[in-house]
């Protein structure tokens, strides 16, 4: 399985020192949690910044149609338009056509990842079936979301990716692929609150901060904190068993995209696995916060264009998703196509 191409919709990023000016971040942690900034899409909608990171692979690879795809998996996190109207069939109606299988994929910050494994599965199960993309996006620039502080120690950013798919030689191969739940810690991030009515039915804010505290000592109340082992044993035996199945060892990795989150969440990973900093994507993730299921593939895009992944090279992704998912995934760079910026409009 390979990776044909890989297309990107990233905006601007708001920088922290400018949401200090504003108000919005508290200066005092600046210095604390080193986040840099955020991108911020404004009020472009999620499914067309999907449809630029689309347009965006296709100028890359060069070679077919967006109608000639056997399937369009399109993961999402937030909100992506009216109530009972999906985003995917945004993409049909402006590339696609509806001759393309087309399904949301709602799995969190995973989503991606585990899309991916969805993907995979589905072209090798039809010799016919040739080609795939996953393509994400997410704006959560909306009343219900504080970018800056929704989450203590990491930022909310806007991005959209699309991955390419195929059975044909491309830019990177997909070494291996897996995603596994933890239904312990199903309640992370449910804040105690009923599951009806909805939360954003009822106009309820999303604070991550908040609803990780109420876990927490709902955990402690009733002597149940070792989930938090549960989930570091879930995500090595899953490194591990990518690993394994991919051929390799910590030692071929060159780079870990991880999710784009808190500092000392990356010590910790970072000393699971037995690798520096220089290895992971965090000094370009703090630069455009976390991005929903999007940040380790816009990260790969970025290490692509930067010189960061040459042929040869291996990257791993390791993915968390409210849940509580986990996932990892091993390619191994091939021959990175020539890389052009801005997609059409």
């Amino acid at each position: 399985m390979f990776v044909r191409s890989l297309g990107v919709y990233v905006p601007d990023s708001v920088s922290v020192e400018q949401a200090v000016r504003e108000g919005w971040y508290p200066a005092e942690e600046v210095e604390t949690f080193q986040q840099i900034g955020a991108a911020v899409a404004g009020d472009m909608p999620a499914p067309e910044m999907a449809r630029l990171a689309v347009l965006d692979a296709y100028d890359r690879w060069g070679e077919s149609s967006p109608r000639d795809l056997d399937l369009l998996l399109y993961p999402s996190v937030w909100h992506q338009g009216p109530n009972g109207w999906q985003p995917q069939h945004y993409l049909q109606t402006h590339l696609l056509g509806g001759n393309v299988p087309a399904f949301e994929i709602r799995s969190g910050c995973v989503g991606m990842i585990s899309s991916l494994e969805l993907a995979a599965s589905y072209l090798q199960a039809d010799a016919d079936r040739e080609t795939a993309m996953v393509v994400s996006s997410d704006n959560h620039g909306t009343p219900l979301v504080d970018r800056w502080r929704m989450t203590p120690g990491a930022l909310i950013g806007d991005a959209a990716a699309a991955l390419i798919l195929g059975k044909e030689y491309g830019m990177a191969e997909l070494l291996s692929v897996n995603v596994t739940v933890i239904p312990e810690a199903d309640a992370v991030n449910d804040g105690a609150y009923p599951l009806f009515p909805p939360d954003a039915t009822i106009g309820r804010g999303l604070s991550f901060g908040d609803r990780h505290e109420e876990f927490r000592q709902r955990l402690l109340k009733a002597q149940g904190t070792g989930i938090h082992l549960t989930i570091q044993k879930t995500m090595m035996q899953q490194v591990e068993q990518t690993l394994d199945e991919a051929g390799i060892g910590i030692a071929d990795i060159t780079r870990v995209a991880f999710p784009h989150g808190r500092r000392e969440d990356l010590d910790g990973q970072m000393s699971w696995l037995g690798i520096d900093e220089d290895q992971t994507t965090w000094d370009y993730g703090r630069r455009v916060g976390h991005c929903g299921a999007v940040d380790q593939f816009i990260a790969f895009e970025h290490l692509i264009a930067t010189g960061g992944l040459v042929a040869g090279d291996h990257l791993l992704m390791v993915g968390f998703g409210s849940g509580t998912s986990v996932a990892a995934a091993a390619f191994r760079i091939l021959s990175p196509s020539p890389v052009t910026r801005g997609a059409r409009a």
